[in-house]
């Protein structure tokens, strides 16, 4: 609990107050108002600290954002039934970084939206939450560490190259690249089987293979037409380059869930395919917002087709 701006004149003229009282006859007429000041000190100071107490934390889950954008995050605020007053919230980020919020009044249950500064690409871990509060009278800070609960990260991907006006993520390619039509040779093909995981839905499932079995697989594919686009990243460039190479998957990303398609990815450390009935798209974000470039040196993408798009090439030839 610490001092306002507003306190510490109040302060002063508390201690103005001890000293008339001692130094001038009226000394009876100081000593009610000095009484009347203690009250109110303590009635500021016990409210501060029971209007904090009451109020619990829950972060909600929070979804990716993309890289020079201003991050949002969802806290639920409750008070168990009571009322909550000069709610402010911060949450510090790793960096120095933090996400602030405020909430006036909260009558039982109330979500608050935390925002802060753009943010760069990156994985940004949520390393304290604290509470604050001026309530009632402004004259006292009180202050509350909170312990966080799930998310402990915030998601920044690679923000998106220009909007492009596409009917599919393949097409938008080709805009992207300023390419007329890609060769159709690197239309999804069955590539493999594998097993159906939670969460997933049905529509990839292989009824015919899932029957033989005696549980689900799903059919995986391979390809880069139809409903669905396969690119291999070469991460051995410079950090300029695959920067460029980010913001296109990150468009293409954004169209492909906009349009319910598919993107297989083929790049160092990652082999792929997200989208409807596949792996969540979330964890693609996730890899984008923390691939690095790598030295000329390192192992190549994982071997693909050499109809496939590749990237940095294609931008380069674009």
């Amino acid at each position: 609990m610490r001092l306002t701006r507003f306190g510490f004149h109040g302060l002063l003229f508390t201690l103005a107050m001890v000293g008339a009282f001692f130094a001038s006859p009226y000394s009876n007429l100081f000593f009610l108002l000095l009484s009347f000041l203690c009250l109110l000190w303590t009635v500021e100071a016990l409210a501060s600290l029971r209007n904090l107490r009451r109020v619990a934390l829950r972060l909600e889950s929070s979804e990716p954002v993309a890289s020079g954008t201003l991050p949002q995050l969802e806290a639920t605020l409750s008070t168990g039934g009571k009322r909550g007053y000069q709610l402010d919230l911060r949450v510090e980020l790793a960096g120095g970084l933090r996400l602030e919020g405020h909430e006036p009044l909260i009558e039982g249950r109330a979500t608050t939206r935390l925002s802060g500064p753009p943010l760069e690409r990156g994985i940004y871990a949520l390393r304290s939450a604290e509470l604050s509060s001026r309530y009632p009278f402004g004259w006292l800070r009180a202050r509350r560490t909170v312990a966080l609960n799930p998310p402990t990260e915030l998601v920044v991907f690679p923000s998106p190259g220009t909007p492009i006006e596409g009917r599919s993520a393949r097409e938008a390619l080709e805009e992207i690249l300023s390419r007329g039509s890609l060769d159709p040779g690197g239309d999804l093909q069955p590539a493999g089987l594998r097993d159906h995981r939670e969460g997933e839905g049905l529509r990839g499932v292989h009824w015919r293979a899932s029957a033989r079995r005696g549980q689900l697989v799903v059919q995986e594919w391979e390809g880069g037409g139809g409903q669905g686009l396969e690119v291999v990243l070469d991460r051995r460039t410079d950090p300029e380059s695959l920067e460029a190479c980010l913001a296109t998957v990150s468009s293409l990303v954004q169209l492909a869930r906009s349009g319910k398609e598919t993107l297989c990815l083929h790049t160092q450390d990652l082999s792929a395919t997200f989208g409807s009935s596949e792996r969540p798209w979330r964890e693609l974000l996730r890899f984008l917002a923390q691939a690095q470039a790598l030295p000329p040196q390192a192992p190549g993408p994982p071997p693909s087709s050499p109809r496939v798009l590749r990237l940095p090439e294609a931008l380069a030839h674009g």
